[in-house]
């Protein structure tokens, strides 16, 4: 399956997708020594969203899903 497909069946939240591809990106570009607050602007670019949004995706403590 593509990832049209998951999405269209409701496998993937698209949202988690994304901020799990920032914190990536940023992880990347960190240990290519690209000050914090560098690849902030470049993310924010990137995937439209202000600097801000990209500090709290990446440093936000992410919950963990429930099993119940």
């Amino acid at each position: 399956m593509n990832f049209e497909e998951l999405r269209d069946l409701g496998l993937i939240n698209e949202s988690e997708f994304r901020n799990f591809t920032i914190r990536q990106r940023f992880d990347e570009l960190k240990q290519q020594g690209i000050k914090t607050s560098i690849i902030k602007e470049m993310l924010a670019d990137q995937f439209y969203l202000s600097p801000e949004s990209i500090h709290g995706i990446y440093y936000r403590k992410r919950e963990r899903q429930r099993l119940c």
